[in-house]
């Protein structure tokens, strides 16, 4: 595993990307695959594209897919003594940001570093030790006294809000980070992408990284309208449940290999969500066994990922499926991944890459 960069992985988590706001990573990514890809765009909400011609079957298109955005806060007001009013976007957990570091970031650039305030232990009532805060009973310090010093800073109301850089390899090849969601994911297209810009695949490929997905899960959609490939495989993560915290919703566990899903869902009111096209699943699967590579099956409701509303594009719909990198502690400043997980993922997708083309049944029924 140790052939993989893993610095550029820290340095994907590092970037202070909140949906909505994710030009800073988007000019990274597209400064990186620009000398590796055939043709490369930018359309106008940030998605970035890049298409490498297959050798054998140019016409046939494998769109591979991973969001570049995370979730965050943004600055509602400013009070009177300097403290910062936030509101949340994407799922950002209140019962993980009490006491958190995090970073505001200016219009003009700058990363200002702040606290999420906690109330004082001593004076906490014996009713408030075990509610947690609504965020909008919250509020960010950065160390000033009044509007005008905060403004002074360079922060105004609508700048974004990450959890502060916090990358660490440890363990027997485990990896934490903010942002590892779904910097992991993109991650896993750059490493294939500079081993097929070397070694080209028999159909051309689309790498599509991707925007707002945290935010309206729709920000991906002008990518699948501009390409039209023939099938999508998503890249993202998925619930691990291999800790005391969580139940065993479904058989997911770190350092078993990527997970192939096989459903998920909103299931909070947004009536979105994925089964893996059928055909295109087992392909994948059949990969994974011919080489050997462990992988499990994910089904969940909770969770919703970029091909939710692409299912239904287009004139005919299109053949989607997914696969997750296990994570641990998801959208906390703690989240947590595997490397032997992201290498299997890496090598199976090299190989279905590799193994696609327009011999491949991919019809219903």
């Amino acid at each position: 595993m140790d052939h993989y960069d893993w610095p550029l992985l820290e340095k994907l988590c590092a970037f202070h990307a909140v949906s909505g706001h994710e030009d800073e990573i988007v000019a990274f990514v597209r400064d990186t695959i620009r000398p590796w890809v055939d043709e490369w765009w930018v359309d106008r909400l940030g998605n970035v594209v890049g298409i490498l011609r297959g050798t054998t079957y140019p016409d046939c298109r494998l769109m591979l897919q991973a969001h570049l955005d995370e979730l965050g806060l943004i600055v509602r007001n400013i009070t009177a003594e300097g403290f910062l009013l936030i509101e949340r976007i994407g799922g950002m957990p209140e019962k993980s940001l009490l006491g958190q570091r995090v970073e505001i970031k200016t219009e003009d650039g700058r990363r200002i570093p702040g606290y999420i305030g906690a109330k004082s232990h001593h004076v906490t009532g014996a009713d408030e030790k075990y509610r947690v805060l609504s965020v909008h009973e919250m509020f960010i310090d950065v160390g000033v006294s009044s509007r005008a010093a905060v403004e002074a800073l360079g922060i105004r109301v609508g700048d974004t809000v990450t959890y502060a850089p916090n990358f660490n390899r440890f363990g027997d090849g485990m990896v934490c980070a903010k942002a590892l969601d779904n910097r992991v994911g993109v991650f896993v297209l750059l490493e294939l992408l500079r081993h097929f810009q070397a070694q080209r695949p028999p159909c051309t490929l689309v790498f599509a990284f991707t925007v707002l997905e945290e935010f309206s899960i729709r920000g991906s959609l002008p990518v699948v309208n501009a390409t039209r490939p023939d099938a999508i495989i998503s890249v993202d993560i998925t619930v691990a449940v291999d800790t005391p915290a969580e139940s065993p919703l479904h058989p997911v566990a770190m350092r078993q290999g990527p997970a192939v899903k096989m459903m998920d869902f909103h299931g909070r009111g947004t009536l979105g969500g994925l089964f893996s096209s059928p055909k295109l699943r087992r392909f994948i699967e059949n990969v994974a066994q011919e080489l050997g590579i462990p992988t499990q099956r994910e089904v969940i409701v909770g969770v919703i990922t970029d091909p939710a509303f692409q299912l239904y594009l287009g004139e005919r719909g299109y053949v989607i499926a997914g696969l997750s990198i296990p994570q641990r502690y998801t959208h906390s400043a703690a989240q947590m991944c595997h490397e032997a997980d992201i290498a299997h993922a890496i090598r199976l997708l090299t190989a279905v890459a590799h193994e696609f083309s327009p011999a491949l049944d991919l019809s219903r029924g």
